[in-house]
């Protein structure tokens, strides 16, 4: 936002520092810190990315955990995943919009504490849990209502009245989930934006241990079905929203929550709505091609569904790295941002998306080797293993392209600029759900091969745009004289 890094300047807005002395005091204010100034890129982008690797691996074993023990319930039944699928669109939403808090206020702590503002090191935590809990007061009444309406709708003709209902069902115990969701991406983007990477990992960890106790538990001991997968989800994700607050109680962080959160300051708010609603309608166009998606392969077949919903989670595994590269980012530019050492964000954006598309080529090659077994373990029913193993042989190397736009899109949001986010978003979204327009073209879609086309494309191009636009904004910010240099 433009006013904002001129008001963290602000002698009233708080301390002013020179670039120099934002960068020795940054780094000397905690001694067992990264120095994400000066020290060694891909160095940096490593320490910072394990911890996050192994948390986001974590939360795909937490998701796939919830697949495999809902698979169990009746391990030939289309009916099952294909529900719960319809769901997880819907949890996208929330999650869509999780991120976009998570990335805002990241972004604004990373780049406040470069510039050691106090204003927005006491008010940035209350300011974001205010943001949250309007949201999550607003899911709660929207799912609580409209809850069977919404998943009725997303429902193509060809699934069954069974699939409905596990999709109702999972849909109403989910719910709590969901909303301590929006609090524990909230508050995690501070640690993020912090550099404690370390303890988020430790947190997503421990609660997907709790999910894989409590799955069979509530699923099979107390005869819960489907409900028991969602309400594990729901325990195990609010004990990390206590886990998270811990640190804050105990005086562990830089950014404060004072429980002031009906006083908010109206100008974090801003910043954060700034970069939060355009990541949130960006995440929303891409959602909302995921449900266009949804109804056209439903059309297809249930067995197609099927296939579809599992790639979908599967997916997430090869999109790992890009998570822990992309969230490592955030820190190490958004920081330099506000230190004005503009020269060295480039450098980061450069090695970075580097380091993406090698991991990503390496994961690509095993995620296609090994997708015959992978699927294996989640149906017995051989169209679905048949379909599935076929849509990661043809997509996996388009979604390096993917892989990519997740890495640039947190660049751009460590120096405050979600625009060019949004309109990558936007393209990806028109390309990927054009499928349901070639029926009214006289061009019906009786199998999968189409809808593999377009998705393909939609993530190639979206990222080649991306891409291309953050290089030369990376490069006119290399150029950028600083404050003192000005």
């Amino acid at each position: 936002m433009g006013d904002f890094n001129s008001n963290l300047n602000d002698p009233s807005q708080g301390e002013a520092l020179t670039t120099s002395d934002k960068s020795s005091k940054a780094r000397k204010s905690d001694p067992q810190s990264l120095d994400l100034f000066n020290g060694p890129i891909a160095l940096t982008t490593l320490k910072l990315g394990i911890p996050i690797l192994i948390s986001q691996s974590v939360l795909f074993a937490h998701m796939m955990v919830d697949t495999f023990f809902i698979s169990l319930i009746d391990r030939n039944s289309t009916a099952l995943l294909s529900g719960t699928g319809l769901v997880y669109s819907i949890y996208l939403i929330i999650y869509y919009i999780s991120c976009s808090l998570f990335m805002a206020t990241s972004s604004v702590t990373a780049r406040g504490l470069g510039q050691k503002n106090e204003v927005l090191i006491k008010r940035t935590g209350d300011t974001g849990l205010l943001l949250a809990s309007v949201i999550s007061v607003i899911t709660l009444v929207v799912c609580s209502i409209f809850g069977r309406n919404i998943i009725e709708h997303l429902a193509g003709s060809k699934m069954s009245t069974e699939a409905i209902q596990y999709g109702v069902d999972y849909l109403y115990y989910m719910i709590p989930g969901m909303l301590f969701q929006l609090l524990m991406t909230t508050i995690g983007g501070i640690l993020q934006g912090e550099g404690k990477a370390k303890e988020i990992g430790i947190a997503v960890t421990a609660s997907t241990i709790i999910n894989i106790i409590l799955n069979p538990i509530l699923i099979f001991g107390f005869n819960m079905g489907v409900k028991g997968s969602a309400l594990a989800t729901s325990i195990s994700v609010g004990l990390t929203v206590v886990y998270y607050l811990s640190f804050f109680v105990r005086g562990k962080t830089t950014i404060q929550i004072q429980g002031k959160i009906f006083a908010p300051d109206s100008k974090i708010i801003k910043e954060i709505l700034y970069i939060g609603i355009p990541a949130s309608i960006g995440f929303l166009l891409i959602n909302t091609a995921t449900m266009i998606l949804n109804n056209v392969v439903g059309s297809i077949s249930e067995a197609s569904m099927n296939a579809w919903v599992l790639v979908s989670r599967t997916d997430q595994m090869f999109l790992i790295p890009a998570f822990a590269i992309g969230l490592s980012t955030i820190p190490m530019i958004g920081q330099n941002f506000g230190g004005e050492n503009f020269k060295r964000c480039d450098k980061i954006f450069s090695t970075n998306i580097k380091i993406c598309m090698i991991s990503g080529l390496v994961l690509a090659a095993l995620y296609m080797l090994f997708a015959p077994q992978i699927f294996q373990q989640f149906s017995s029913v051989q169209d679905v293993i048949d379909n599935s193993v076929r849509q990661v042989r043809l997509l996996t190397l388009t979604s390096i392209g993917l892989a990519g736009i997740i890495v640039t899109s947190f660049a751009f949001q460590a120096i405050g600029k979600p625009m060019p986010n949004l309109v990558s978003d936007a393209l990806r979204m028109l390309i990927t759900s054009f499928p349901v327009l070639l029926p009214l073209l006289h061009f019906p879609i009786k199998n999968m091969n189409l809808i593999f086309i377009f998705f393909g494309s939609g993530n190639l191009i979206a990222f080649l745009l991306l891409y291309l636009w953050a290089k030369r904004e990376f490069i006119k910010l290399k150029n950028k004289p600083t404050t003192t240099e000005a």
